[in-house]
């Protein structure tokens, strides 16, 4: 009889938590790919890549791509957040007025197909 309660009593502990993991995941703000370009010149690249390095160090450093050894002075990054403004905020302050950032999707097969069909009807 004791078996048979504490097997019950795991059950309602096991399934209380999955509801709870469930809630919280549907609470949680939707995050999206947002492209981000960081142009700046040659006289600035320097002191750029110093703010970059202070924001996070090389973890943050690593989510960027540079064009500067090749004369494009931009860094380039796919970064994840919650809006446009999430993500100016975790670009260093010097660099947020001349970040270009915007969002983007993915496209499965499927759904170009699906978009080609839609296209077609409406014409």
């Amino acid at each position: 009889m004791k078996k048979m309660k504490l097997i019950i009593a795991i059950a309602l502990v096991s399934m209380c938590t999955a509801v709870i993991a469930q809630t919280a995941t549907k609470m949680a703000p939707k995050t999206s790919k947002y492209f981000v370009m960081v142009p700046h010149t040659q006289d600035q690249c320097m002191n750029m890549l110093t703010d970059m390095k202070a924001k996070g160090g090389d973890p943050f450093l690593s989510k960027f791509y540079f064009g500067c050894m090749s004369g494009d002075h931009t860094a380039y990054a796919v970064l994840d957040g919650k809006s446009e403004q999430d993500i100016r905020n975790m670009i260093p302050k010097e660099e947020q007025a001349n970040a270009k950032i915007m969002k983007v999707d993915k496209f499965t097969a499927a759904q170009i197909e699906k978009m080609h069909k839609e296209h077609a009807q409406k014409k």
